[in-house]
Formats: structure tokens, C-alpha cells, sequence
């Protein structure tokens, strides 16, 4: 008498989450209103891509095309210009709803594939970790700004993760994602380095067949247009602007906003930049071979956002990996050996406070406040600086430290293994 069925108490649990969930869409919603730059940009850079092969079927050249009156115009190369010439052919406003409604799904199934291993090795209810996570993720200035300004970041690093799990399948198609990113955009043919110092030159040798072959159907296409761009565009560092704007967080920017009016001292951004690709690189390939393809991956894309002379805010999407490890670590997941002792004593509170840190920065719009205060890089002191450079310094720390976690290989002699990491394969 008076006791709780399984029933009531099941529907009561449903509640509870579906009002975290709505809670957690609330804040979303609230965030995108009070972060201190626009949220959304009017789909810029898509209204940029579809003007362009307009442009270019009229029979102009691509590369002398600029959007209204700004000096921006078409910097990719004419493979990317071939996968959106169905643009042209649709007006803008299913463009936009066509762009909006694949990121979305594609930022909902990149977060099942990274959240779900994690959902079960700690025991956590699906799907309700996984619904919770994509508003969370979703309110990270870096995949906020990507579907706001119509932008592929999260296409490419779907075609990334796609080659780990391909990898860790053991599938001969491993390396088209990365060669097809590549051919749509230059900086992920860094993960063909990965992939090489990592020993899988089979998969180094499709991604770069793959991307090759994406770059000669091009030229065949547009012969011109490929010769223009490998020989003029490609150099023009200029045309996609100015290096010491606020959402620059490369090294470079850094450097330029420091600098300004002045030029930054390019010496001193390549020796920086050597110096932070050989030591990301080597903590990528150390957990790689530790077994933690995820994080060697996370730690590469953003090697190539550090030392890239131009990396936008929104490029910054391989924070989300990184953080699902992070928050992995934090739940319990054990670091792989040869970890370092003082992290692995702490490494709950560590990755815990990296992961929060890193979660804050990015949802607030940090970097922006500085500017929106003061209007100019050095007007607040050295304290404005730290705040807009604030994306490359968490990016920084979160290199420097982000760990590989144990995996089943290396925890085979438990009787019960764990899941896999996460992003690994649930079968």
C-alpha cells in the first residue's frame, strides 16, 4: 500500500530528462541571444559559395568574384566549386534550409558516434546522453558559427571521423574521407601526415589517391580555373582577411594583433609553429599507438588550426572531439599508460576543469567581449589581449595535456573489458 509502481517511477525518470532536455534547449536558446557577436552572420559564407558559381556559370572567372561589397570571394579550390554548383540551380532560401538541416543531422550523428561508447562504459541512459549532448555541443561558438555562416567544417570533420572508424574496421577504404577533405579544403591533408607516422600508409596512400583524383576531375573540368588557383589563388593569403581580426586564432593572428598596425614578425610565427606541430604531432602519435585514434585525431586537427595563418573561430571544431575525451577521462575512463604521473593522480579533476574551462570559453563567445568592450586589440591591456586570444590559449592547453585513454586492446586482460572509446565502433 502507498508503495511507487515501476510504472510511475519510469514515467517519472522520462519526465525528469525530457525537462533537462528542454531546460538544456532553453539555455541554448538564451546563450544565442546574449553571446556579444552575431550568433547566426545571415549565412555569409554560403550566400559567398552559391554567388561565386553563379558568377562562375555566367562564364567569369570563379576567382574574380566578390560577394556585394566586401572583398571576399570563392578560396577554395574548384573541386569545392564543383560540389556546390547545384546551388545555383535553387534559390537561396532552400540553400539555407537544405545547409541548416544537414548539419544538423550530420551534428547529430557525429555526437551519437562520439557520445554513445562513452553513454555505456559509464552506465549512463540512452539515448537521453546523447540528446542531452547535442544542444550541448550545438552551443560551442565553433559549431554555432559553422551553421551560421553556411560554413563545411562540420562536413570535413565528418569525413575525418568517418576514416577512424574505417581504421579501427580494418576497412580498405580508409583514407577517402581524408582525401576528399583534403580536396575540398587544404588543411586537412594534415591527417595524411598522421596518418603516415602512424604507420597506416595504406590508408595515407587512398587519402592522398582520393584527393589527387578529386583535384584532377577538376582540372578536367576546368582546366583554366585549376591553373589559376594552384598558381595565382592558392598564394593570395589576403583574400580571405585580415590576419589580426578577433576570430583569427592561429598562432599568426596572435601575432598580428600584437603587432598591429605593424606586420608580425613571420619568423617568429614559423619557428612558433614548427615548434607546436612537432610537439602535437608527437602526442598524436603517442596516442595512436596507445590505441586512442580519437584523441591523436582531435590533437591533429588542431594542429592544423594553430599553426594555419588564418583559422576562424569556427574552424575550431575538432575542440568537440577533444572534449568528449575529456569528459570521458573526467567520468573515470582510465589514461593509457605512460601518461604522465601527475596527471593520471588527478586526471578526473584535471579533465573535469579542462573540459568545463574549454565549455565555458567557447559557449560565451569570450574572445568577443574584448573587442565589443574596447573596439580595438590593445585598448583594455594586456588583460583585453588574454580575452581575445582566449580560443588559442584553451586550444593550447588543451594540447598540451589532452591524454590517451585505455583501451580494450590494452585492458584485454580484464574479464569484463570496458567500452570502447569513444567515437569507437559500439559493436
Amino acid at each position: 500500500m502507498g508503495g511507487r509502481t515501476p510504472l510511475p517511477a519510469g514515467r517519472a525518470r522520462v519526465a525528469g530528462q525530457v525537462a533537462v532536455v528542454l531546460l538544456l534547449s532553453a539555455v541554448v536558446a538564451g546563450v544565442s541571444t546574449v553571446v556579444p557577436n552575431d550568433p547566426w552572420h545571415d549565412f555569409f559564407d554560403l550566400r559567398v559559395y552559391r554567388g561565386a558559381v553563379v558568377w562562375w556559370l555566367d562564364g567569369r572567372p570563379l576567382y574574380d568574384f566578390t560577394y556585394g561589397r566586401s572583398p571576399y570571394g570563392f578560396t577554395y579550390p574548384p573541386f569545392a566549386a564543383l560540389l556546390v554548383v547545384p546551388m545555383a540551380a535553387l534559390p537561396f532560401w532552400a540553400v539555407a534550409s537544405a545547409h541548416t538541416l544537414l548539419n544538423v543531422a550530420v551534428l547529430a550523428g557525429l555526437t551519437r558516434w562520439l557520445v554513445v561508447p562513452v553513454a555505456r562504459r559509464h552506465g549512463w541512459p540512452l539515448p537521453f546522453a546523447w540528446v542531452v549532448a547535442v544542444p550541448a555541443l550545438f552551443v560551442l561558438e565553433p559549431v554555432r558559427e559553422t551553421m551560421g555562416f553556411g560554413q563545411v567544417n562540420l562536413f570535413l570533420a565528418a569525413l575525418v571521423l568517418a576514416d577512424v572508424a574505417a581504421l579501427r574496421r580494418g576497412s580498405r577504404w580508409a583514407g577517402v574521407g581524408i582525401g576528399l577533405a583534403a580536396a575540398v579544403k587544404l588543411t586537412p591533408g594534415l591527417f595524411v601526415v598522421y596518418l603516415l607516422l602512424t604507420g597506416r600508409r595504406r590508408a595515407a596512400g587512398v587519402a592522398v589517391s582520393t584527393a589527387a583524383g578529386a583535384t584532377l576531375l577538376a582540372a578536367a573540368v576546368a582546366p583554366a580555373t585549376s591553373w589559376r588557383f594552384w598558381t595565382q589563388t592558392l598564394w593570395e593569403t589576403e583574400r580571405v582577411g585580415r590576419l589580426d581580426k578577433t576570430s583569427n586564432q592561429s598562432l599568426l593572428g596572435a601575432l598580428a594583433r600584437l603587432a598591429d598596425p605593424g606586420e608580425p614578425p613571420r619568423a617568429v610565427w614559423l619557428v612558433l609553429a614548427v615548434g607546436v606541430l612537432a610537439l602535437v604531432l608527437t602526442r598524436a602519435v603517442r596516442a595512436a599507438r596507445a590505441g586512442d585514434d580519437l584523441a591523436g585525431v582531435a590533437l591533429t586537427g588542431l594542429a592544423a588550426c594553430l599553426v594555419s595563418p588564418v583559422s576562424w573561430s569556427h574552424h575550431f571544431v575538432w575542440l568537440v572531439p577533444a572534449l568528449v575525451v575529456l569528459v570521458d577521462l573526467a567520468a573515470g575512463a582510465p589514461s593509457a599508460p605512460g601518461t604522465p604521473r601527475w596527471w593520471r593522480d588527478r586526471s578526473r579533476v584535471l579533465a573535469g576543469s579542462l573540459a568545463a574551462v574549454t565549455t565555458l570559453v567557447l559557449a560565451s563567445s569570450s574572445i568577443w567581449f574584448a573587442f565589443a568592450l574596447t573596439g580595438h586589440h590593445h585598448d583594455a591591456g594586456v588583460r583585453g589581449i588574454v580575452v581575445e586570444d582566449l580560443y588559442l590559449l584553451v586550444t593550447l592547453a588543451v594540447v598540451a595535456a589532452l591524454p590517451a585513454r585505455l583501451t580494450v586492446r590494452r585492458g584485454g586482460a580484464r574479464r569484463t573489458a570496458p567500452s570502447p572509446p569513444g567515437g569507437s565502433s559500439p559493436r
